[in-house]
């Protein structure tokens, strides 16, 4: 896991947004994270081939509502698949044990009534992969009273995969000092054609649901979630990173 790539970043970061926050006319809020996680896994599929990540984030919010984010991990591909141009069909695998994602996002929040919404553009990129693999997506939600429906889109996929839909619901509550939650989500393909190019798999489907259902609890400032977590993708196209596992995360905010 290349670390010192995602130090940096955080670092540059921090200078960047605690100079804004010096300089702006209206209050701005700077807020940060970092969690350690058994296995990384982002709409039911391990980014880290079933092992753990370290993760890290920052974000500034304007009074507005306007505010930016970066956030990074460490994941486990550096490179793409070769196909071949005719037949579609790979000719050598994805390499590389070890890389850094980090996202940047742009967007605002708001509140009207009792119902929330969050909406606004995102960038996920691999500065130590094959530049082919970064994305750009667009996303807005509402919540109210626990439930929360978003919806996000991309006009080319991870890894070139073409047009991507992620439409999602999830609930969460809170007994005592734990919350609960659970969400699913589908994620729908522009064509059979592009899911068997993102699953580096010859598949007739289009689309995959995923799904999390997860416990959490905060004491001394860390925050410790244990979750299960995975998708319906067939084991004959995804073996072992879209399976279902238990999860456990430890975070802290600052």
């Amino acid at each position: 896991m290349k670390l010192s790539h995602l130090a940096k970043a955080l670092l540059a970061s921090s200078v960047l947004l605690s100079s804004v926050n010096a300089m702006a006319a209206e209050p701005i809020t700077v807020t940060g994270s970092a969690a350690f996680t058994s296995d990384y896994l982002f709409r039911g599929i391990s980014q880290t081939g079933n092992n753990a990540a370290v993760q890290a984030g920052m974000t500034a919010t304007h009074e507005s509502g306007a505010y930016f984010s970066v956030w990074g991990s460490s994941v486990g591909f550096t490179d793409l698949p070769t196909y071949d141009t005719t037949t579609g069909l790979v000719i050598d695998g994805a390499t590389g044990d070890g890389g850094l994602e980090i996202d940047a996002l742009l967007g605002f929040s708001g509140k009207a009534g009792e119902v929330t919404y969050d909406m606004g553009v995102m960038h996920y990129g691999y500065p130590s992969a094959d530049a082919a693999l970064g994305y750009d997506e667009f996303y807005g939600s509402i919540s109210t009273m626990g439930a929360k429906v978003g919806f996000n889109y991309s006009p080319d996929y991870f890894a070139q995969t073409e047009k991507y839909m992620y439409l999602y619901a999830g609930y969460s509550t809170t007994v005592g000092a734990v919350t609960l939650s659970g969400n699913i989500g589908l994620n729908k393909f522009d064509s059979d054609a592009a899911f068997s190019k993102f699953m580096v798999a010859t598949t007739t489907d289009d689309s995959y649901m995923d799904y999390k259902l997860a416990a959490s609890t905060t004491a001394l400032g860390v925050t410790v979630e244990g979750a299960y977590i995975g998708s319906d993708v067939d084991d004959a196209i995804c073996p072992s990173a879209c399976e279902g596992r238990f999860v456990l995360t430890v975070s802290k905010g600052f």
